[in-house]
Formats: structure tokens, C-alpha cells, sequence
């Protein structure tokens, strides 16, 4: 068992594979599945893995590899009645995804953690219930242990507007952590419009078009910068996409 740990550690995931599959045959434990889980999520098989942590009734990485896929109410079923910190704030990120702030706000509720994940929802959370102070803080606190974290700056730049300061350095940077996040680019064309730089403003609500067509706002924002520019058809027609898509979500 050491050695695989040993090979696990040092990136040599192949050799560990190979023989942890061996130990299995003989002993078949919850610690060697979940170790398995972790080389398998690690050399990109996300089905094994999860099939492994079944194995190890890991329920915990199980969700998170179900979260990972976008497949929130599997994730939620996996640790409904898990009764830990680490499950009550993996399920209010859960439902932070499916939007429902209220419910992610109470299972954070009576929590007190260090953990960065804590502090992620926990700003989110705050930024949604307007506490806007509080999330600057959170999300601050969590970007410490998460600088890559596209989301982290999304919502940071959400909270800095909100507040009045200068958030155009966060969503650059959030852009560049993660280029195909269409709220992104609707943010950064909020800015260059109100700055009057309508043709880069049209230019950045298109990319937020293109990543995320069913995105009516920036169709909204998008015609509303053409009518400044005198485009008035292309104005029109963003305005006719906004009521096909209004109609179809009543």
C-alpha cells in the first residue's frame, strides 16, 4: 500500500494503478477504493472513479463528480442526509448552481470554517441576499486559496459594482481564466458602454451571445447599443429575440 501511495504522490499514476488493481483482488477495502477513485478522477476516467468511490461509499466525491458534470440533483440525492459541515457546504454550493440562495444560505447557517470552499459560498450566498460588504470579504478570503477561480472574480467584480469600486480588473482576469463564461463578457460590455465605446460594447455582448445564445439580456443591452449607433434593423431584431425568448421561459 505505501508503494502506491508513493506513486500517487509522486504523479507516477499509471505504475499506481497497475497495482493498487492488484491489491484489490486480495483486499478490497473502503481506503483502497477511495484511493483508487482519487489516481482514477486524476488520469481523466471520471466514470471509474465514481464507481469507485460508490465502492468506498464516499458519498462526498461522489457528488462532487456529479457537480463537476453539471448534474445537480444527483449531487444533492447523493448527501441529503449527510449531517457534517463538509456535506452542508457542499450541498449549499449545489444550491447556489440550481439558484436557490435561500436554501444554500441555511445550510451554511450555523457553520464556522476555515475552508476556502466555506468562504466561496458563503460570498456568493451574500452577494445574492445583498450583504455586500460581507461578500467582498468572503470572496476576498477564498481567492487566497483559489486564484484560479473564474467564478471567484466574476462574483467579486458583481460585488465591487454593486458597492460603487472599480471591477473591470476582475473581469479581465476572470475572461482570462476562463474564456467561454458568457457572463463575463455581458459584464465587460456593461463597461465599455458606459464608458461610450459602443462598437467594443456590441463586440463583447456578441461573445456573451455566441457562449450563451438563450442570454437575454445581452440581446437586450445589444439593441439598446445598436439604437445608439443608429443600426436601428439589428436593434430590431435583437429586440424580437428578447420577446421569442421571454415568451418561451412563460
Amino acid at each position: 500500500m505505501e508503494e502506491v501511495v508513493r506513486a500517487y504522490q509522486e504523479g507516477n499514476l499509471n505504475y499506481a494503478l497497475r497495482k493498487i488493481n492488484e491489491i484489490i483482488k486480495s483486499n478490497p477495502s473502503p481506503d483502497i477504493y477511495n484511493l483508487l477513485g482519487k489516481i482514477l478522477l486524476e488520469l481523466g476516467k471520471d466514470e471509474e472513479a465514481l464507481e469507485a468511490f460508490r465502492q468506498a461509499n464516499n458519498r462526498l466525491e461522489v457528488a462532487r463528480i456529479y457537480i463537476q458534470k453539471g448534474l445537480y440533483q444527483d449531487a444533492l440525492n447523493e448527501i441529503k442526509d449527510e449531517t457534517n459541515d463538509e456535506s452542508k457546504i457542499l450541498r449549499a454550493l449545489i444550491y447556489i448552481k440550481m439558484e436557490n440562495f435561500d436554501k444554500a444560505k441555511e445550510e451554511i447557517a450555523n457553520i464556522n470554517s476555515n475552508s476556502p470552499l466555506f468562504h466561496k459560498v458563503k460570498g456568493i450566498v451574500e452577494y445574492h441576499t445583498a450583504n455586500y460588504y460581507g461578500a467582498l470579504r468572503s470572496i476576498t478570503i477564498a481567492l487566497r486559496e483559489y486564484p484560479m477561480d473564474a467564478e471567484l472574480y466574476y462574483y467579486r467584480a458583481l460585488v465591487k459594482a454593486e458597492l460603487g469600486l472599480e471591477y473591470e480588473d476582475d473581469i479581465d482576469m476572470a475572461i482570462n481564466l476562463n474564456p467561454y463564461y458568457a457572463e463575463l463578457y455581458f459584464s465587460k460590455g456593461v463597461i465599455l458602454e458606459q464608458r461610450g465605446k459602443l462598437n467594443e460594447a456590441v463586440n463583447y455582448y456578441s461573445k456573451a451571445i455566441k457562449y450563451k445564445p438563450e442570454l437575454v439580456k445581452a440581446y437586450y443591452r445589444r439593441a439598446k447599443v445598436y439604437m445608439k449607433l443608429g443600426m436601428d434593423q439589428e436593434a430590431e431584431k435583437d429586440i424580437e429575440k428578447v420577446k421569442e425568448l421571454t415568451d418561451n421561459k412563460s
